[in-house]
């Protein structure tokens, strides 16, 4: 079913199902619908369906038809599309439009991509779960009813703790813990961001996994809240029984709890409940919903910040990614760097946002090789003496390149550093022992032995065993404290010869950058 929120220049609003199509809408009350505005021609626009696409025709008005700012003559309309008819703005929504939801697990390094989510299907056929009729809840809470001077304090708490919160999702786990808090009853949860222009929701955070170590989620309620734009409660019933558990046991009940700034969804919480402690969903629910208005704008602060860093993110997959097209002897060489260097990290017991920063340093260290003429950067063939000095500039292009990205202070110097050496003989500026930045030592080392492993067409590869053994013959160039982290990672078998290019190229050419660092895997455990 298709949903038109309809709203004039006079302030009238009104909500129109259509259930049969097409539809005309203009001045003429011969119009499926008709709306008195003078601006609108007496048949302005049509609205078509062809399978599951909806067309907008204009149909010759006077004013024209425009859909999100863009005048048009016959284009496809989308759910939260906006069609403009003279001074009437109608909003579209489709009851059956699908979102996405991303599931985010660990990968096979160990590394956390985010919280462990399953999905049941919006529609699943003969398997779709049985579900109760849902019931609306308003997104704003009641003023009517009172709260307990208890259910204030844990709000007031769950504030003070989201200032604290250092990511969108600590501050998603923060909004969790206190919902929990506020609804003993409430068995699982899980949190999203909602990205209104790809339709997906994307998992901040979850508690109270099951026995698997998951959160499951049905689809149904998430996408009724979304299309309605409000709450959701609806029951589910399981078939057969569980030896042990009542009938009242086998039902679960689930909410879908839309979180709203400045009168726009930008996130949503599923609650999974037990119905045998749920009389009246509206009146209970009424904690989570103050809870969530007085989070709200803090939580899309946090949002906005991801969205810089999946900006961000994109940028730099970008740049590495023109640099090894261009660049074919170190394709993968970029990404393999940045694990040494985060296996260094762990040895080095660094912070989550050292690691990510030592991250993005390494994965960006050769991007000024974009600079050096291919005559240079692919010659098979030990170079010349003025070919060296022009490869020697890279590091200093490559700063160059990436200080105009937001935050760059802060991993520029593994671009900028990582062939400088312990003893003062590398560039670009001749630097010595520890006037070296720090991500320049760490990335410099895994620079040299990913050289060796992964091998130059004048060089050959280098067995990895051997390889270590060089670094250690050579180790007046290097920090001391990081080239023994590095043989510890390398005992540990942290660094193994499955990261080189030889084996396993496919799997290691997966971004690094849409993994979490695994400090986010050692909390989920702990928390668990």
């Amino acid at each position: 079913m298709i949903f038109l929120k309809i709203q004039s220049e006079s302030g009238g609003l009104s909500r129109v199902a259509i259930n049969h199509f097409p539809v005309t809408i203009g001045r003429d009350p011969g119009n499926q619908i008709a709306i008195p505005d003078d601006r609108i021609s007496r048949f302005h626009v049509r609205i078509k369906r062809r399978g599951r696409l909806l067309i907008v025709e204009d149909l010759d008005s006077r004013n024209g038809t425009f859909i999100n700012g863009d005048r048009i003559v016959n284009a496809v309309v989308r759910t939260g599309d906006k069609i403009l008819i003279g001074s009437t703005e109608i909003v579209v929504f489709s009851s059956e439009a699908e979102i996405s939801l991303e599931q985010r697990t660990l990968d096979s390094q160990g590394l956390e991509r985010g919280p462990e989510i399953t999905v049941q299907p919006a529609r699943s056929g003969d398997n779709e779960p049985d579900l109760v009729p849902s019931a609306r809840i308003p997104l704003q809470p009641d003023p009517g009813i009172p709260l307990p001077g208890r259910v204030t304090q844990v709000i007031y708490e769950a504030e003070g703790d989201m200032i604290l919160s250092r990511s969108g999702d600590d501050a998603g786990r923060t909004i969790l813990k206190a919902m929990h808090r506020l609804l003993p009853w409430i068995r699982r949860s899980a949190i999203f961001q909602w990205h209104p222009e790809s339709r997906k929701l994307t998992p901040l955070a979850t508690r109270g996994q099951d026995a698997s170590g998951y959160v499951t989620v049905i689809q149904k309620p998430l996408e009724d809240a979304i299309n309605r734009g409000c709450g959701i409660y609806v029951g589910q019933k399981h078939e057969g029984t569980t030896p042990g558990r009542t009938q009242a046991q086998q039902e679960s009940s689930r909410f879908a709890l839309p979180v709203v700034s400045h009168e726009r969804i930008t996130g949503l919480v599923h609650i999974e409940a037990d119905p045998v402690q749920i009389q009246d969903a509206h009146h209970q629910i009424q904690p989570a919903l103050v809870l969530l208005e007085r989070v709200a704008a803090t939580l899309e602060n946090f949002m906005l910040r991801n969205e810089l860093d999946s900006w961000l993110i994109g940028v730099i997959d970008t740049l590495v990614a023109t640099i090894e097209a261009k660049d074919t002897y170190t394709h993968g060489h970029s990404e393999r760097v940045s694990r040494y260097s985060l296996a260094i990290a762990d040895e080095l017991k660094l912070g989550r946002d050292l690691k990510r920063q030592l991250l993005i340093s390494a994965l960006c260290h050769d991007i000024g090789k974009i600079g050096v003429p291919d005559a240079v950067l692919k010659k098979a063939s030990l170079l010349s003496t003025e070919e060296y000095l022009e490869m020697k500039l890279h590091p200093v292009l490559g700063a160059e390149i990436v200080q105009r990205l937001p935050g760059s202070s802060r991993f520029l110097s593994g671009i900028k550093y990582h062939h400088e050496r312990w003893d003062g003989s590398g560039y670009p500026d001749g630097l010595r022992g520890e006037d070296i930045p720090f991500f320049g030592r760490i990335v410099g080392i895994c620079d040299v032995f990913d050289a060796m492993v992964s091998g130059r067409a004048y060089s050959g590869f280098m067995d990895q065993s051997d390889a270590v053994e060089r670094l250690q013959e050579e180790k007046e160039l290097f920090d001391p404290e990081i080239l023994k982290a590095f043989n510890r990672a390398h005992d540990r078998g942290t660094l193994t010869i499955k990261t080189s290019t030889r084996q396993n190229r496919g799997e290691q050419e997966r971004s690094l950058l849409k993994i979490e660092i695994e400090d986010s895997a050692k909390d989920a455990r702990k928390r668990r």
